[in-house]
């Protein structure tokens, strides 16, 4: 056993629970796995570690996004990054998923408020929580994601102790979500705000899930809370199995994913910045702006992009928007600068 690890099995009494003396890699090198045996619930879990890109080569620290199933979860999670960064600037968290590895799954204990929900989120709150702030470098920014019986334990958590996580996910919740608006209804009988960041997602198939997870939003906007940020996504042709990655995926785009905002920009506030640009270094190459139906276009090939503005002169593209135009007026001579995450900025001047 290394030094360190009986320094921190000795001086933290949290990890007093620790079976395994260090991490098991799981699966790929960004996942590793720790036995522990929990006081709260009085039996044996996996924890899931996944380190976000850059961990072990920076000193910053990091959020953290808790899931329960973690012995699922955890590999989709990692693959709905892996493909949102690619669109997207993310934030990206260390990701802790809470599992039983090949001990019998007791999901229906444990993630049932109703049951054994109680004792599990004490076990996370007083055990897994100061494992990990000692374990890993972290930040106090918290997230709650869980799906089907994950989703029920989710929203008891955030009417219950909306304090613990700056952000819950509530995904395609079991019961046909019949468990979601009693809460909040009990919640909001004595509270007037709620300062959370909230998803609520579900495949189009269950269309009862569907129907009371509009049904509690129509009831959150309705509270106008000041510190609410809500919002609900319908994975479309897909039933409960089939639409767990992307309600994921939707739900940590919401959460970790840098988007923009569209605003309505006067179409003769447009028109100036259609015409001929080109790079200064490649004169002979040239791309067309151009305005259509009160829409910008970028053309640089075959075919345009349109141009949404999230500022008078700021505009990204649905499909990638790691990447921003900026145009720029200067006496007299238009130009715009493209921006893209880690790339140095590429700027086109308008010849006509």
């Amino acid at each position: 056993m290394g030094i360190l690890v009986v320094y921190l099995l000795l001086s933290q009494p949290a990890f007093a629970q620790l079976v395994s003396e260090k991490p098991s890699p799981f699966i790929e090198k960004e996942i590793v796995n720790w036995d522990y045996h929990s006081k709260q619930v009085n039996d044996d879990f996996t924890i899931y570690i996944h380190f976000p890109p850059g961990y072990d080569t920076s000193k910053i620290s990091y959020p953290v996004l808790y899931m329960t199933d973690g012995d699922w979860n955890m590999t989709v999670a990692m693959n709905c990054f892996n493909m949102l960064r690619q669109d997207y600037t993310t934030t990206e968290p260390l990701i802790v998923g809470i599992g039983y590895g090949n001990r019998p799954n007791k999901r229906s204990r444990d993630l049932n408020p109703s049951t054994g929900g109680p004792a599990f989120l004490k076990f996370i709150t007083d055990e897994v929580m100061p494992f990990v702030k000692s374990t890993y470098r972290i930040t106090d920014n918290k997230a709650l994601y869980g799906y089907s019986l994950g989703g029920m334990f989710t929203t008891y958590v955030l009417f219950t102790y909306p304090e613990l996580f700056n952000m819950i996910f509530i995904g395609a919740p079991g019961n046909n979500g019949n468990e979601l608006l009693a809460p909040a209804q009990k919640y909001f009988a004595s509270h007037t705000d709620l300062k959370s960041k909230v998803f609520v997602g579900v495949g189009s198939y269950e269309h009862e899930t569907t129907a009371n997870i509009e049904k509690f939003k129509a009831y959150l906007l309705k509270q106008n809370c000041k510190q609410l940020d809500l919002e609900t996504a319908i994975t479309p042709n897909a039933g409960h199995g089939a639409a767990l990655a992307q309600v994921m995926q939707n739900a940590i785009a919401f959460a970790y994913c840098k988007k923009y905002k569209p605003i309505a920009v006067p179409a003769k506030t447009l028109q100036k910045y259609a015409g001929t640009y080109i790079l200064e270094s490649e004169p002979n190459e040239k791309y067309t702006v151009f305005v259509q139906n009160e829409k910008l276009y970028f053309k640089s090939g075959q075919s345009p992009t349109q141009l949404v503005p999230y500022t008078k002169n700021g505009f990204f593209m649905y499909e990638n928007q790691k990447g921003t135009f900026t145009f720029k007026e200067e006496t007299g001579k238009m130009s715009v600068v493209y921006e893209e995450t880690n790339q140095k900025p590429t700027s086109l001047k308008k010849i006509n």
